[in-house]
């Protein structure tokens, strides 16, 4: 049985390709662009409260593990109704997000390939399927596949940037004053580059010794997050200072920052590193979202059904459903009745909530000031990129939120009803 679950290297190499995803290739000419010779200090700001983040949520999953993950601490802080909420926000959030990961890989080979936009649907489709594969073999196989992308990309970043940094080498230190405004517009729009440790949880029961295990695999993942983060931002940066604007007058990209390395390959080798992330990212959240639906299926939660497992313990159901809803996703996007935009802004919405309720419950669980502080830092900016959301999606929130908390009531009112009250069962 041991030698069927991850050990260090393995669950290391699942978070870090996930947490990297396309962010690493989006975020820091946004942040350059943004921020000039301060966007250097911002990363390190952000990678210090990365590494927080990323502790937390070890913590949590050591203190309470399950295939859950989160919802067991939110219950443990605010009772069972608030674990279902996290649940049902994750959930909600993870029919809708994969595809817009998919979307941006699919985009990255269509401009590389000079396909349509109209083939990015299809182009989905394909990455979903390869996916959905991927997900049903053994976590063992799973894990070692991530861990050799998540290798081969930290080592294609790292040796790119180093080689622009060398090229031209440039101390990232600020000489300028700083644009407290943008500074902060710009910090919350970082916020992305941290999310994805809150899956770690859903794995606990994946891995060999998750006491020794998860703190060693959240060691290496974020050293070497930060580091892939911090040396691409300094790439950046000195691509910047020599050629204040990119090809056809658009911001510095990461093509720029491997073209030392690569030369006229640099495009291919960056659709490359996005489309392998970006299906990191999905095999991590929705490997980590099947395991939570089928632990509420189990718990009456959730229609029975989504609660079977292969002899493996891969939940096939409840990925065959969420397959069914990212599926139906492209098919909206292909005929155009929604646009990509919209289901980020969803997709966003309900992971932000779920994020509010895990920060909130680490606060109220740990008593380490030196744990609550940044975890007020973090409330406070996920409480800020809330407030920037779109309408629409704050009122489904609201709406699910209500139908959840109805449906709680009624079950309690129900000598035999399926509220939330079995859900103390499977802690």
């Amino acid at each position: 049985m041991p030698k069927e679950k991850m050990g260090p290297l393995q669950l290391s190499g699942l978070i870090t390709g996930a947490v990297l995803g396309s962010g690493i290739i989006l975020l820091p000419p946004m942040a350059q662009a943004n921020l000039g010779q301060w966007a250097v200090m911002a990363w390190l700001i952000m990678m210090a409260l990365g590494a927080v983040f990323a502790g937390l949520f070890a913590k949590m999953a050591l203190h309470h593990p399950g295939p859950e993950g989160v919802p067991i601490a939110v219950r443990k802080a605010f009772g069972q109704l608030a674990g279902y909420l996290a649940s049902v926000y994750m959930i909600c959030a993870v029919c809708v997000g994969p595809v817009a990961v998919l979307m941006t890989a699919a985009d990255a080979m269509a401009r590389t390939f000079g396909l349509s936009p109209d083939s990015l649907p299809a182009l989905s489709a394909g990455l979903l399927l390869f996916c959905m594969v991927l997900l049903t073999r053994k976590i063992t196989i799973l894990g070692a596949v991530v861990l050799s992308a998540s290798l081969c990309i930290g080592i294609i970043l790292t040796a790119g940037s180093l080689a622009t940094i060398a090229a031209t080498p440039m101390a990232p230190w600020p000489d300028t004053p700083w644009d407290l405004s943008a500074m902060g517009r710009t910090l919350l729009v970082l916020f992305w580059a941290i999310v994805g440790w809150e899956v770690i949880g859903n794995y606990t029961m994946d891995v060999r010794n998750p006491s020794r295990t998860i703190p060693q695999a959240t060691a290496l993942g974020v050293t070497g997050i930060s580091g892939i983060y911090l040396l691409v931002a300094w790439a950046v940066f000195t691509s910047s200072a020599n050629h204040p604007v990119g090809e056809n007058g658009t911001m510095v990209s990461v093509a720029q920052v491997v073209r030392p390395l690569f030369g006229t390959y640099a495009e291919a080798v960056v659709m490359v590193v996005t489309s392998a992330l970006c299906v990191c990212t999905v095999l991590l959240i929705v490997g980590g979202v099947s395991r939570l639906m089928a632990t509420l299926a189990r718990d009456s939660h959730m229609p029975g059904w989504l609660s079977r497992n292969t002899k493996n313990r891969v939940p096939v159901a409840a990925l065959t459903a969420l397959a069914c809803f990212h599926g139906a996703d492209l098919l909206l996007l292909h005929f155009k009745w929604v646009s990509l935009e919209q289901l980020v802004t969803v997709a966003n919405v309900f992971f932000l909530a779920n994020s509010l309720m895990a920060v909130a419950a680490a606060i109220r669980l740990f008593p380490s000031m030196a744990l609550r502080v940044p975890c007020l830092f973090l409330f406070t900016g996920f409480i800020a990129l809330l407030c920037f959301s779109a309408i629409l999606p704050l009122m489904g929130l609201a709406a699910i939120t209500v139908c959840v908390v109805c449906n709680h009531a009624r079950g309690d009112r129900q000598p035999n009803g399926l509220g939330v009250n079995r859900h103390t069962r499977s802690s």
